[in-house]
């Protein structure tokens, strides 16, 4: 026994049960303690391993779809969502996608948030721009941590947050914002800003020259003390306003301007409703007071001018002299009224014009009906009316002519119509859009029927459908319209798969059109063609993914139905839904016998406190592993189980459980004999030590017996067979001390 170590352990069992005379109880006591400490210091171990699956699967729990785990080294643990994402690999320092600073400059490798964490820094809410030259920029805001173990970093997670959307938008403010600021600055008419104690904080580009004064001049003083008064005016809008809560209007004659003004105050309210701004606009209507004043003077005249009050309006005779005028005229011909009676409208016109206009007020005069016409003077498009006006006998003596400045209108009508143009471009691209999109969520359809349908609908988006034809190349496949050829008026869009083009899609116009933004092509519809590009992209990877998953499926299904474990998923309301084909072997039942049955009821009742402790796990969504226990099989025997369990989680609750149970009855039996195996080299343990006792005690009472004994040739007769007797001792011992030599090595192997 002096090379036990190289012992099998067939040959190990067998020199146990040949060293089995007997031990003593004590040495049976150390025994029993040795195991019972390397059983306590196994089960503290398993512990641990648990405690540190629970940390690890918690924390990469924590990260979700959107972050990233690095070991200590630097290694990726796990990275979310996969490795198509843009940000996740902008983050990883993937070459084909770049990170940058919200300056632009690009972030070096180096200084990734990960590896930033993994040297100790902690980064909270740090934004990023993620460029991809194949996509639009994207923009993130990105938090770091080191994580500590014992002192020191042993890992770093990287969570990021995608707010393109959020930065889109506050662009988009800003540029309203510029817009508003541009509107505000650019009225014609004056408007201002003040507190409702009549604080001026702001007036517009009118006001401050109407003032005559820079913003630094006005800001912070009374509207009052700006036209040198020192107190409010009597009658004020602004007052009122704020009295009133409501828009207020006021009229008044300003001695200190030498203008007569309308004054219009609006409040604007906080959320209690009280007025924290008050805007005013400030309105010229000197011209407006004296052209009441003069209509007053001639009734006649001021039913003319009141029917177009803000058109040109002249009264001339037949001749085309100028007998009145409105305020509108005036400032048209740069004269006063007074200065316009008696001029004839041969001198503000070429002579070309000047016959043109006198044959139309001879055609009036000649047939006493009114005639109107659109004329362009100086750059301005006006719509005239020549209204013939009769005297008392019928007779018609004067003729008036309105005109009205219509440029802003012509120019809206054209805006209008090409508003109306795009707009209806834009219904084609929507309803060529809905029909790709119902084509590719069409229930059943085949890849190839999606391209064949989506190319006939292609044409109908674009701005002249009757000359458009499209195609559309994929994985060596061609899908074109009737009469499909490649023109100069070509626009192109490719298909991409997971980051690399695998088709395109072609869009032509047979002959050649005003040229747009791109070519004869819109910008709406460059964006168009890269939107279906981009969702036959994205549909072919969903039909390469759903082919993948049924496989996996598959595999899965095959792999489950082989398997030597037992396999089954069990849900609270249902009971077991699918069992894998090995229960036959294990506990003797078929699936089709346990579907819809309670696991509990096969569970032997000595093992059902640690099968409901595993169910409280499982309801806490804990998984539960290495479970030990003892099932019942259909021909009343008893079978040994080790389960692994996971909770099945849906909508944050659990609604069950999926298993694998290993058969370990052979398992416990052969620790059974193990342990009995122990037992008996306790027992011969003892007996040795016992043994080797009880021989020696008569031993040294015969030798001290033999002392009185005078005869030599007896005495030496029985210090021999002492002698002997002693040597089968110490053989005795040396069997004891071999016997715990195997008990040391059986503890060092784990085999106790």
């Amino acid at each position: 026994m002096e090379n036990l170590q190289d012992e099998s352990p067939a040959d190990l069992l067998e020199i146990l049960q040949d060293a089995a005379p007997c031990l003593d109880r004590r040495s049976r006591e150390r025994l029993a303690a040795g195991i019972g400490a390397l059983i306590d210091e196994n089960r503290d171990l398993a512990a641990r391993a648990a405690r540190a699956g629970l940390e690890r699967d918690a924390l990469l729990a924590a990260v979700g779809r959107q972050g990233i785990v690095y070991d200590a080294d630097g290694g990726v643990i796990a990275a979310g969502p996969g490795d198509g994402d843009r940000i996740a690999r902008a983050l990883l320092g993937r070459g084909d996608v770049l990170i940058r600073y919200p300056g632009g400059e690009p972030v070096q490798p180096g200084d990734l948030p990960g590896y930033r964490a993994l040297r100790g820094e902690r980064l909270a809410s740090c934004r990023y721009t993620v460029h991809d030259p194949g996509g639009e920029d994207l923009h993130v805001v990105v938090s770091a941590s080191p994580i500590i173990t014992g002192g020191a970093v042993s890992g770093a997670a990287v969570t990021w947050q995608d707010v393109t959307g959020e930065e889109q938008s506050r662009r988009r403010l800003a540029e309203a914002n510029t817009l508003l600021e541009g509107l505000f600055e650019n009225l014609g008419d004056i408007v201002g800003v003040q507190l409702p104690d009549r604080t001026i904080l702001r007036y517009n580009r009118a006001g401050y020259e109407m003032l005559g004064m820079t913003p630094e001049e006005v800001k912070g003083r009374k509207c009052y003390d700006l036209i040198g008064r020192t107190t409010p005016c009597p009658v004020c809008a602004t007052g009122f306003a704020v009295a009133s809560k409501k828009r207020e209007v006021v009229e008044k004659f300003v001695p200190e301007l030498g203008r007569y003004m309308e004054c219009r105050s609006s409040p604007i309210l906080d959320e209690r409703g009280e007025v924290a701004f008050i805007v005013e606009q400030l309105y010229d209507i000197t011209d407006r007071k004296r052209t009441e004043c003069a209509l007053r003077e001639s009734e006649a005249t001021a039913r003319v001018l009141l029917d177009a009050p803000e058109e040109m309006i002249v009264l001339v005779d037949a001749g085309g002299r100028i007998i009145d005028a409105n305020e509108t005229a005036a400032r048209l011909f740069a004269r006063s009224r007074e200065e316009l009676v008696g001029i004839r409208l041969q001198e503000f016109f070429s002579p070309e014009q000047v016959e043109v206009y006198a044959a139309r007020l001879r055609e009036v005069a000649g047939t006493g009906r009114a005639a109107r016409f659109e004329d362009t003077v100086e750059g301005r498009l006006y719509d005239a009316v020549l209204y013939p006006v009769r005297d008392a006998r019928g007779g018609i003596s004067r003729i008036a002519v309105i005109a009205r400045d219509i440029t802003e209108r012509k120019q809206a009508e054209d805006a209008l119509r090409n508003l109306t143009r795009d707009l209806n471009n834009r219904v084609d691209e929507l309803s060529t859009l809905y029909a790709v999109s119902r084509i590719i969520e069409r229930p059943g359809i085949a890849l190839d029927a999606i391209f064949r349908e989506v190319v006939l609908a292609l044409p109908s988006g674009w701005q002249y459908p009757e000359d458009t034809v499209a195609r559309i190349r994929v994985l060596g496949c061609d899908y074109r319209t009737e009469g499909f050829r490649e023109t100069p008026w070509r626009q192109m869009s490719p298909i991409v798969v997971h980051g690399e083009r695998v088709g395109m899609v072609d869009v032509c116009y047979l002959r050649e059109r005003p040229g747009e933004d791109e070519g004869p092509f819109l910008a709406e519809e460059r964006a168009l063609i890269d939107i279906v590009a981009g969702r036959l992209g994205n549909t072919m990877e969903r039909f390469q993914a759903r082919e993948s998953l049924e496989k996996s499926e598959s595999q899965f299904r095959e792999i489950t139905q082989q398997s030597f474990d037992m396999i089954y998923t069990c849900y609270h309301d249902s009971g077991i839904a699918y069992i894998s084909p090995a229960v036959t072997r294990v506990l003797g039942y078929t699936p089709d016998e346990l579907i819809g049955s309670k696991c509990r009821d096969f569970v032997v009742p000595s093992s059902l406190p640690a099968w409901e402790e595993g169910r409280r796990k499982i309801s806490r969504g804990e998984p539960v592993e290495g479970l030990e226990t003892e099932f019942r099989r259909k021909d009343g025997s008893v079978a040994y189980l080790e389960l692994n369990e996971s909770p099945i989680i849906r909508d944050r609750l659990v609604i069950g459980v999926h298993v694998v149970g290993r058969d370990i009855t052979e398992r416990k039996q052969n620790e059974q004999l193990r342990q009995q195996a122990f037992e008996q080299i306790e027992r011969n343990i003892e007996q040795f030590a016992i043994l080797g006792d009880h021989i020696r005690q008569p031993l040294q009472v015969i030798l001290g017996m033999t002392e009185l004994i005078d005869e030599e040739a007896a005495t030496g007769r029985i210090r021999e067979q002492v002698d002997r007797i002693n040597g089968y001792v110490r053989d005795l011992d040396r069997g004891w001390i071999e016997s715990r030599q195997v008990r040391e090595f059986l503890r060092k192997h784990e085999l106790a």
